[in-house]
């Protein structure tokens, strides 16, 4: 085969046609997404891979709701809850979070429990003289048993339980990575009321909230990189409830039956957003020492910030923080759950 003279004007085209696109950024903001704000940043050459993204992101974040929604009388967890002593089919993302509730059940020694709305339930509830604590199972006994090769789940406890601590994570984690499997898609930022998880090849800034400012858009009280990594922050400082004419943290520590009072965020920097779900509502409960222990040997970072001002943090933590710039488009900002 004879390869055919190209002209000057051809060899420029061919050359043109070539080049890179320049990648660009892609913003996407919802309201009334799981309950709270969604904002959803694509790292994208092509606009029409971005808004593929997006579609993506969306749609599993429906999806998962549907199966893990602790707000919907229908969701499969709904239903699976209303069941007692019996081996039930589940999905497999459900089996999924019940077995990762359970696992952080026990590696956080009760501080993470599903069982802690019984606790919440019971301290609402609560009359002027009343100082009973829920009765909660011995970490020991389970409150379910999964059976994730047999799609089974069987509910051992009555008592309530929530998995908002994890199911919203799981979800974020699960969506963003739907986002960049897209082709075309370098980069996904994914934010969910302070959930947040990134996937891709540059790393981003995310700002964790100041947990004593008056206004939600004050300055950070710290800034952490971010790549192909997971920030959440929990803390009782902008919910809660009345308990005994005082205002209480919404957070309650299961193996005492009463409110958080020590920490007033505690953050978590870890690969996906469930992971560092379930350990920032745990360290909003435990000792500041004990929190940084349990970090350091999963290897995840961590910022806990006392009601007087203290904060601690671990080395991994130390290793991704940046010096926050005080702008409004710096950083994600991670509010407290």
């Amino acid at each position: 085969m004879r390869r055919l003279p190209t002209t000057r004007l051809e060899r420029v085209i061919r050359r043109w046609s070539r080049r890179p696109r320049r990648a660009r950024h892609f913003l996407f903001c919802y309201e009334h997404v799981l309950g709270t704000s969604l904002e959803l940043q694509v790292t994208s050459a092509y606009e029409g891979a971005a808004q593929r993204a997006e579609a993506e992101a969306l749609a599993e974040i429906d999806r998962l709701a549907l199966i893990l929604s602790g707000w919907s009388s229908t969701s499969e967890l709904a239903l699976w809850l209303a069941t007692y002593d019996a081996d039930v089919p589940v999905s497999a993302e459900l089996a999924e979070v019940l077995h990762a509730s359970a696992t952080w059940r026990a590696r956080t020694g009760g501080a993470f429990d599903p069982g802690a709305q019984a606790v919440v339930d019971r301290l609402r509830a609560a009359g002027p003289d009343d100082a009973s604590r829920a009765s909660l199972p011995a970490l020991h006994e389970p409150l379910w048993r999964v059976d994730r090769v047999g799609g089974t789940a069987r509910r051992l406890a009555r008592h309530a339980v929530s998995l908002d601590a994890i199911a919203k994570g799981y979800i974020v984690a699960r969506s963003a990575a739907r986002a960049r499997a897209v082709e075309g898609v370098t980069d996904v930022l994914l934010n969910v009321g302070g959930d947040v998880q990134h996937y891709g090849e540059h790393a981003v800034a995310a700002g964790v909230a100041d947990p004593f400012a008056p206004a939600e858009n004050a300055p950070p009280v710290a800034v952490v990189r971010l790549q192909n990594a997971a920030l959440a922050t929990s803390g009782g400082y902008r919910r809660g409830f009345l308990l005994h004419g005082h205002r209480v943290s919404h957070i309650v520590d299961p193996r005492t039956g009463q409110p958080a009072e020590r920490i007033a965020s505690a953050s978590v920097l870890a690969p996906d957003c469930a992971t560092a779900d379930a350990l920032s509502t745990a360290f909003s409960v435990m000792a500041p020492d004990e929190s940084v222990a349990l970090a350091d040997s999963l290897g995840v970072g961590c910022l806990l910030v006392e009601q007087d001002g203290s904060v601690s943090t671990n080395a991994v933590w130390q290793d991704r923080a940046v010096a926050p710039r005080h702008d409004s488009t710096s950083h994600r900002e991670s509010h407290a759950r």
